[in-house]
């Protein structure tokens, strides 16, 4: 493993134990074995470490949800499928937990930069999958950036406002069923 990979595999497992903000880059070179110049060759701060591993996880969440959309399964069974999967990799994922802990927490300056990042890439994904299956014909015409707004924050709210057990099935379920049929009748 290259020294490199020794600070992002020790900042990672540091970072999801211990929140970013009770990390120091000195606690990092320490456990990786490696001076923290060492570190400041490979990034310019913490704050750029931390931004390193945001676009990791976006990344990785994009290759899931890319996966399905590539599959050959009705467009709705899609949109259910990846909300399954954005539930999921949101619970399991340690570090996007820390980054919403310490946001809530700390309302460090990068925190709420990290969270805004997060917000507006998954924002994005929703709208250009909403622009292609509105150009496919399997969605009304809406406004994109409104619709992949609100489907967001349903997600968000549910992952983080509500105060029940969360069944994972059930509210992907249960916002598919409002994305399907609407509210009014």
């Amino acid at each position: 493993m290259s020294k490199r990979e020794q600070v992002i595999s020790t900042a990672r497992k540091l970072f999801s134990e211990y929140g970013y903000r009770k990390v120091s880059m000195d606690e990092i070179a320490k456990v990786s074995g490696v001076t923290k110049r060492t570190i400041y060759t490979y990034f310019k701060d913490k704050n750029d470490l931390i931004k390193f591993f945001l676009y990791e996880e976006l990344n990785a969440m994009r290759d899931m949800v890319n996966k399905i959309d590539e599959t050959n399964i009705p467009f709705n069974l899609k949109i259910h499928e990846m909300i399954m999967i954005l539930i999921e990799y949101r619970t399991n994922s340690k570090l996007v937990a820390a980054f919403y802990k310490e946001d809530i927490k700390s309302k460090l300056k990068i925190a709420d930069e990290c969270i805004d990042i997060f917000d507006k890439a998954i924002q994005q994904e929703i709208r250009v999958k909403l622009e292609k299956a509105i150009k496919d014909g399997h969605v009304k015409n809406c406004d994109p950036d409104i619709t992949a707004f609100i489907i967001y924050k349903v997600y968000v709210s549910l992952m983080f406002d509500w105060d029940k057990p969360l069944d994972k099935k059930e509210a992907a379920d249960k916002i598919m069923d409002i994305l399907e049929t609407g509210l009014l009748s």
